[in-house]
């Protein structure tokens, strides 16, 4: 055999290897290697994970469990167990090619489906990075209100929501890439876990201080618990499966990595500790207060430095998880304006930077409570559906056996299930708000 033939027979043989090895979704070839060099460590990409996904939501838990009955922590295991095995699916699908790298989740859905799949993943992706900051100035504003006005402060709340907007507009400047966000999610990520144990600790010891309760309907009774509650059950699953809503910013913080790799144990990791807080703060606050209650659930506490300090942390928590989401938003619009590219200096890069940021919070501070319908719709579709439906699309459907295939048909139902019951709620939420019953 000549040389040319062989070099030909070994050519063949790496091409069939590298298509074998993409079709089964390793990681294998060329991808890493042409990849971002992130410089972030995993401990920094765990902290925003946590940061991400434990939120003031956290505190809504116990009264989500009320709901439901103690099966929720049942339905609550099975959100984790779909979150960690959607959003490794996620991100292995940036790699799906074996040799490069996409970059953000609208990007999977281009390769997928095309430019429709692009659009309708664009749409879903922004109303999360841009509804996730307006939620937490509208509950940061609130906060600050209450706080304010039992000392006298006659400032409003829609004052105090564009202050809030103005202070955050600084670190969001400063922050270029999620590396340097990740300074705030640590400091986010300690702030939800103290929150939680302060008022898991406060919880217990009120529980010694009272018989009857104040039950949400406004009745006065004994403190009471059932098993299950089965007409409650699918708004439940829809409000412990958005928990785990986030992962837009995941392909970004996985960017940051420098050890790509290591990703689906941060994920794992991430969830874990989150869904540990989540059942702490959960199964505590439904122990103690059973059918009353609230939500979120420092207002069960005495009024006092508790529930002061709670809501301090983690008024501080949510305003610092805002830069987690605008960053995204922002790093896909200067991308779009390639200004990395454009061969600026430092201070002429930064300057239309800074620009572009202070616009997008305005934005933020400015757009209506519609982002919560939006939110409802997104979060289930983006966290369970698309990876899932993307995998198969790039990948293969022969690819995947018959019992992961099944898991993933049900992961897709119930994600898709949760986002039409919790897009029914919002609207309902929203009417509410337009007859002034709120």
């Amino acid at each position: 055999m000549s040389k040319s033939e062989t070099k030909s027979e070994y050519l063949k043989e790496v091409s069939v290897a590298d298509v074998e090895s993409v079709s089964s979704g390793s990681f294998e070839g060329d991808a890493y290697a042409n990849a971002p060099q992130g410089k972030a460590s995993n401990f920094q990409a765990y902290f925003n994970v946590v940061s991400v996904l434990a939120g003031a939501g956290t505190l809504g838990l116990p009264a989500a469990l009320r709901d439901a009955g103690w099966v929720g922590l049942a339905i609550l295991a099975l959100a984790c167990a779909m979150a960690i095995y959607a959003n490794q699916k996620l991100i292995q699908c940036l790699y799906y090619d074996g040799k490069n790298r996409l970059r953000e989740y609208p990007d999977v859905a281009a390769a997928a489906f095309g430019l429709p799949g692009r659009i309708l993943v664009t749409f879903f992706y922004n109303s999360i990075a841009l509804g996730g900051p307006v939620l937490y100035l509208i509950l940061t504003g609130t906060n600050i209100h209450d706080l304010a006005s039992s000392v006298g402060s006659t400032i409003t709340l829609k004052q105090w929501i564009m202050i809030a907007a103005a202070v955050m507009t600084v670190p969001i400047i400063i922050t270029k890439t999620m590396r340097e966000v990740a300074a705030l999610s640590i400091f986010g990520a300690l702030a939800t876990t103290v929150v939680v144990f302060v008022v898991v600790v406060a919880s217990i010891v009120d529980s010694k201080n009272f018989d009857t309760i104040l039950k949400p309907d406004g009745s006065i009774g004994p403190v009471e618990h059932v098993a299950a509650i089965p007409r409650n059950l699918p708004i439940s699953l829809a409000t412990f499966a958005f928990s785990y809503g986030g992962n837009v910013i995941f392909p970004h913080v996985e960017e940051s990595m420098k050890n790509k790799r290591a990703w689906n144990k941060i994920i794992l990791w991430g969830i874990l500790t989150v869904t540990a807080l989540y059942f702490l703060c959960a199964a505590t606050g439904y122990a103690v207060y059973g059918d009353g209650v609230l939500s979120p659930i420092y207002l069960n506490l005495p009024g006092g430095t508790t529930r002061t300090i709670s809501t301090i942390i983690i008024t501080l928590h949510v305003l610092l998880a805002i830069p987690l989401f605008l960053t995204t938003f922002n790093l896909q619009i200067e991308r779009a304006l390639k200004l990395e590219h454009r061969g600026l200096s430092k201070r002429a890069e930064w300057g239309y930077r800074a620009i572009v940021r202070t616009l997008s919070m305005i934005l933020v501070a400015t757009i209506c409570s519609m982002m919560s319908l939006l939110g409802a719709l997104s979060d289930g579709m983006l966290t369970f559906v698309f990876p899932v439906l993307f995998y198969l699309k790039l990948y293969g459907i022969h690819k995947v056996g018959k019992i992961e295939l099944a898991v993933m048909i049900l992961i897709v139902i119930i994600g898709i299930a949760g986002s039409a019951i919790g897009t029914v709620d919002a609207v309902k939420e929203l009417a509410k708000a337009y007859r002034g019953e709120n």
